[in-house]
């Protein structure tokens, strides 16, 4: 595939996501019916939402929960702030877990994650892994559990994966973040201009020398 069109592929892609982030919010779509059972369960913790919702981002896999619907409703509850470090929180010692989990139980785990994407980081980590990992964790759109369990599973360097990881997921956190305080006001040009963010995030690994080779 060339440049160009992995180009189209991922502007289609943001587009699709614009798409059915308006179709939800008209009430075609059921995605906000996630939003508000999560929030349902962590207001109904009263003092301790904090640590529900951490817990919640901890272990998302476990409630089968998409990373959008989670850091959204994080920022729907407690504003796009302190809903960005709680979901921080929580994303890095997820990560951090599955990393491990990927390393210690490779052949379970290996039926979960396709190859694709397990070549891709055999090659990330032949290449120093840092810009590679940077670039698939801070592209809408990329699988975050299949990076997560697979640097485990290849066995890339714990740091370098920590660091390029937490890099890479702050700037979708933090959108996320600010999209679930904008629920309400889908077409405000601050809305608009987030999901226009989203977009310049889906293109930055091209930004990279070897971004083409990253993804």
């Amino acid at each position: 595939m060339t440049k160009k069109k992995r180009s189209i592929g991922i502007i289609a892609g943001v587009l699709i996501f614009f798409i059915l982030y308006l179709l939800d919010r008209l009430g075609i779509l059921g995605i906000q019916l996630d939003v508000d059972s999560i929030r349902a369960l962590i207001e109904d913790g009263g003092m301790w939402s904090v640590m529900i919702f951490i817990f919640i981002c901890m272990f998302r896999q476990i409630f089968f929960l998409p990373t959008t619907v989670v850091y959204i409703t994080g920022g729907l509850i407690f504003g796009p702030f302190w809903g960005f470090l709680y979901s921080v929180s929580g994303h890095m010692v997820n990560i951090f877990l599955a990393y491990h989990i990927g390393a210690r139980f490779k052949e379970s785990i290996r039926r979960f994650i396709s190859e694709n994407y397990v070549e891709k980081l055999r090659k990330a980590k032949k290449r120093g892994s840092f810009k590679q990992i940077f670039a698939m964790r801070v592209t809408p759109g990329f699988p975050v559990d299949a990076i997560s369990f697979g640097a485990g599973f290849v066995e890339m360097d714990l740091h370098i994966y920590i660091w390029a990881s937490f890099l890479g997921s702050v700037p979708k956190i933090a959108v996320y973040g600010y999209l679930g305080q904008r629920l309400e006001d889908i077409f405000a040009f601050e809305t608009i201009l987030a999901l226009g963010f989203l977009l310049v995030l889906a293109l930055t690994p091209y930004l990279f020398k070897n971004g083409e080779e990253a993804l």
